[in-house]
């Protein structure tokens, strides 16, 4: 068969008959690179979800190991796709499954991330109870998996029946203001979303090397209420290979943030709102962490100006203060000094 624009299907895709079966309640999309290590630990933690249907979208970025010949290996509630290019970036592979999606929710999960039981059923019966809400998403944790206290741990996590009882939110509502203050609150592992909503927003933008979730999510804030599920229902693994040290030339979240404010302002679409100093806090911070990573293993210049933007946002912090001074000195040594 064609596959969309932007996308190239597998071979094991190509020539396939019409798909008649059941429609699944979540399609789960699945972006894959270099993760073969992981990867079954996260098809696992779906599959073993009880009391809903799935199918299962991994998407293959150009991976170089065997990642591919792992999602092969299992049955058909699994479908393997690919970007177009290879690097394209987790957003175009979120994309792309999104594409091929049937399901009326769709849900995410990163390759080396991994899903605690209980977790699709209980966010099924918050949809099921909330029809005005679009988005639900949970707490997450950090996971160390060769620590033994985290083994212990992560059994003290896993949730009640999602059958009965009350569900704690934190935060819930339209939460655009607080988006703006802390990415965290809506963590991509742990988000399942009506497929209406995926239709009004449109998709992931693949100009954003980093922080396309984030920018995704802000949209998602300005479309529908959010609650956050206040129980721990995902685990983001902690490898060697699952972020980098290196500076990058943009700052990707500031770039992100500076956006929303330019479109929509400070308030919510209820009228909820952050004042004009947490901002500032918030752009100082996130250009004053931007600097002092390229002031330590980057470009000094970069970091001359990152630290000039901090201190128009905070001009009496001592630490952005002393930072400018040594960036100046820095930026004028010959490079093989520095």
């Amino acid at each position: 068969m064609t596959s969309p624009a932007g996308e190239a299907a597998m071979p094991e895709q190509q020539g396939r008959p019409r798909d008649d079966r059941a429609t699944p309640d979540f399609s789960v999309v699945v972006p894959a690179f270099n993760c073969a290590a992981f990867l079954a630990d996260a098809l696992d933690s779906i599959l073993a979800q009880e009391g809903v249907s799935v199918e299962v979208l991994v998407v293959d970025d150009g991976s170089t190991d065997n990642t591919a010949e792992r999602a092969r290996t299992y049955d058909d509630r699994v479908r393997l796709l690919s970007t177009a290019r290879p690097r394209s970036g987790p957003g175009a592979a979120r994309n792309v499954g999104m594409r091929h999606a049937r399901a009326p929710v769709v849900a995410f999960l990163d390759g080396d991330d991994v899903w605690l039981p209980g977790k699709l059923a209980l966010q099924k019966r918050v949809l099921d109870e909330n029809p005005d809400v679009a988005l639900v998403c949970t707490r997450g944790a950090h996971w160390f998996p060769e620590s033994e206290s985290d083994a212990a741990w992560q059994q003290e996590a896993t949730p009640e029946s999602p059958a009965s009882g009350e569900i704690p939110f934190r935060p819930a509502g339209w939460i655009y203001h607080l988006l703006l203050l802390r990415p965290a609150w809506v963590w991509t592992s742990t988000v399942v979303m009506r497929r209406e909503l995926i239709d009004r927003m449109g998709e992931f933008d693949e100009t954003l090397r980093l922080g396309q979730d984030y920018d995704y999510w802000l949209r998602a804030s300005r479309e529908t209420r959010i609650l956050r599920i206040d129980r721990i229902l995902a685990l983001y693994r902690q490898h060697a290979d699952n972020s980098t040290h290196t500076p990058r030339a943009r700052n990707f979240e500031l770039e992100i943030l500076q956006r929303a404010l330019a479109r929509w302002g400070r308030a919510g679409p209820d009228g909820s709102t952050v004042t004009a100093t947490q901002l500032r806090e918030r752009l100082a911070g996130l250009s004053f962490r931007f600097g002092y990573k390229h002031f330590w293993s980057g470009d000094p210049r970069i970091a001359l100006g990152a630290f000039g933007y901090a201190f128009r946002n905070q001009p009496l912090a001592w630490r952005t203060w002393a930072y400018i001074g040594v960036s100046v000195m820095r930026s004028l040594w010959p490079p093989g000094r520095r």
